[in-house]
C-alpha cells in the first residue's frame, strides 16, 4: 500500500510518503511558497521510493480547518493527484491529526487550537478512545480565545500553534500555560497518514473521489451563513 499525504495548513509544508515499510518525508516551514514547491517536492519523494503518481493507493490531505490559502492548495493538490492516481481520497481534519500527534501523552482529553488570525483559533477537544484514537467530543470552532471552554483539568494535554500566538486566555487557561511549551503546533503528514489508515481499518472514515475531497472553512462558513437571503 502507498499512501501519499499532504498538509499545508499554515507555514509548514507538510508531505509523507508512506510505501510499504518506508516513509519519505518532506517537512518544512516555507510560507508563501506551499504552491511553488509542493509538486517538485512530491515529485521528488516518489523518485526516491522508486514510485510513480499511478502507484498510489490513496491520498491523504488535511481538509482544516487552517489558512484558507493554505488548505485550498492541499485540497487542489490532492484531487488532481488522485485524478491522475486514479485513486480515493482520505480528508483528515487537521485539528484530529495534531490531537492524534499527541494521543500517547494524553491520560485524559486533549485540546487543540490551531491560530486563525483574527484573533481567533480554530479549536476542537478530543478524549483518546481504546484504539488509540482521538474523537472529537466537541464540534469544530472557530472563536476568540476568551471564549474557550472552562472545563479543563490539570492532566488535559495541549497541541497546535493557537496556545503560543499570544493571546490572552481565560486565568483557568492561563494557568497551564507551562504545559504549552513543546507541544506539536501544526500537523505532521505523516500522523495524518496514519491516522487515516487507522480511522479506514476502523470503518471510521469514507474513501471519496477526487472530485467530492473538499475543504473545510469554518470562519467561511460561519460569515456566509450569516448573510442576509437575497431580498430579505
Amino acid at each position: 500500500m502507498n499512501i501519499l499525504s499532504i498538509d499545508t495548513t499554515a507555514d509548514i509544508c507538510s508531505i509523507a510518503l508512506l510505501a510499504g515499510n518506508s516513509e519519505f518525508i518532506f517537512h518544512e516551514v516555507r510560507p508563501r511558497e506551499h504552491a511553488k514547491i509542493m509538486l517538485p517536492e512530491i515529485e521528488r519523494l516518489l523518485s526516491e521510493a522508486r514510485l510513480t503518481v499511478g502507484d498510489l493507493t490513496y491520498v491523504v490531505f488535511g481538509r482544516g480547518p487552517g489558512s484558507f490559502t493554505g488548505v485550498r492548495i492541499a485540497t487542489g493538490v490532492a484531487q488532481g493527484l488522485a485524478y491522475a492516481a486514479g485513486c480515493p481520497v482520505l480528508p483528515v481534519s487537521t485539528l484530529q491529526s495534531l490531537a492524534f500527534s499527541t494521543r500517547e501523552k494524553a491520560s485524559s482529553g486533549i485540546w487543540v487550537a490551531i491560530d486563525a488570525r483574527m484573533s481567533e483559533v480554530y479549536f476542537a477537544k478530543f478524549s483518546v478512545d481504546e484504539q488509540g484514537i482521538p474523537m472529537p467530543v466537541s464540534e469544530e470552532a472557530v472563536l476568540p480565545p476568551l471564549d474557550l471552554p472552562s472545563d479543563v483539568t490539570p492532566d488535559t494535554e495541549f497541541a497546535g500553534n493557537g496556545w503560543l500566538a499570544g493571546y490572552e486566555f481565560a486565568p483557568v487557561l492561563q494557568g497551564l500555560t507551562e504545559k504549552f511549551n513543546g507541544i506539536p503546533e501544526l500537523p505532521h503528514a505523516r500522523d495524518s497518514a496514519k491516522l487515516a489508515l487507522k480511522l479506514l481499518e476502523l470503518d471510521r472514515i469514507t474513501p471519496v473521489s477526487a472530485e467530492n475531497a473538499l475543504p473545510v472553512y469554518l470562519r467561511d462558513k460561519v460569515t456566509w451563513d450569516n448573510k442576509p437571503k437575497v431580498g430579505s
